[in-house]
């Protein structure tokens, strides 16, 4: 068996996981396994103290920490107790968000020296950025993609624009919504901006006030949704007419995922490594993103779904082979 295993962070609506992207990216890769035949769980736990009682309960042959929030003494301690464990470290982060996490190239660099630890990466980027420094492997995001969803909303007169996800500086949200202004402007359409305002994360509170601050005094309308659980998501990215995710740094992006399988055009940056040029746009231009938002259309969402495919097709592949390893 191969257990994955995460921190708890994530909240429960009665007994419904609201789910945060490192769990559903998780959970992809654990129901992508067991398709294919192979024994694999995902568990979390409150604190690193909580893996022991899970590998005990579960004797898998390989453990796979997802995030860095074990300490590598406390790895260290978990490998010597669980003789024949092989352990993985899986990071979910390029390196400029890494730059984030004051631990990261200390604990990095303290797991590559411990015996049966592996790093792994899920940005073939990274992997290559620090090839010579710590030894790393890929293993890459799953998604679980499905055709092209058909059917559109009835039209309307607004510009629906979705922009989710928690509100980080590296998401980049205020110049997407300047972009959003304009492009309405410029189609002569009242914009309707959507966003996730239930998680504000790496000092995110200054970029939310400059986008409160930005729509104050526009007709244009800001509308911030709660987290909601992955059902309830998926219906209200299908009713948006683009979804933008223009980050500074990305390493799969699940949210832009979301969009293509729901059928609704992205505009998103290069750091999104399966995403086609033709939905790209510089992050550090409104004018690009404008530009991309006029590109945003049925051809980009297939285009999308192809390039996706074939992502996916190389991400079930490279699992395979390290399960087999």
């Amino acid at each position: 068996m191969i257990l994955f295993i995460i921190k708890r962070t994530h909240d429960y609506d009665g007994d419904q996981v609201i789910s945060n992207g490192l769990r559903n990216s998780a959970q992809f890769v654990v129901d992508l396994l067991m398709h294919e035949g192979i024994k694999a769980r995902l568990v979390d736990v409150i604190d690193a103290n909580g893996i022991d009682a899970a590998v005990t309960r579960y004797r898998p042959e390989r453990v796979v920490i997802e995030a860095l929030w074990v300490t590598p003494t406390k790895l260290d301690e978990l490998a010597a107790i669980h003789h024949g464990v092989k352990w993985t470290v899986r990071a979910h982060s390029e390196l400029p968000f890494l730059a984030q996490e004051g631990c990261a190239v200390e604990w990095l660099a303290a797991y590559e020296k411990l015996p049966h630890v592996e790093v792994a990466f899920n940005s073939g980027q990274t992997v290559e950025d620090l090839a010579g420094l710590i030894p790393s492997i890929w293993l890459p995001n799953y998604y679980p993609l499905s055709r092209p969803r058909a059917e559109r909303p009835t039209p309307h007169g607004e510009l629906r624009v979705g922009c989710f996800g928690a509100i980080r500086p590296l998401k980049n949200q205020l110049i997407q919504a300047v972009a959003a202004i304009q492009w309405a402007k410029r189609k002569k359409r009242p914009l309707v901006f959507h966003m996730n305002g239930g998680r504000v994360e790496q000092n995110g509170s200054n970029n939310l006030k400059n986008i409160e601050a930005l729509f104050a005094d526009m007709e244009e309308t800001l509308v911030m949704h709660e987290w909601l659980a992955r059902p309830e998501f998926l219906e209200l990215v299908a009713e948006m007419d683009v979804c933008m995710q223009v980050s500074l740094s990305e390493s799969f992006n699940i949210t832009a995922a979301d969009a293509v399988g729901m059928g609704v055009p992205v505009v998103g940056s290069a750091s999104v490594p399966w995403l086609t040029r033709r939905s790209q746009a510089d992050p550090g231009s409104a004018a690009s993103i404008v530009d991309a938002l006029g590109r945003a259309d049925r051809i980009t969402v297939f285009m999308n779904h192809h390039s996706l495919e074939d992502y996916l097709a190389a991400a079930r592949k490279k699992w395979l082979q390290w399960v087999e390893a």
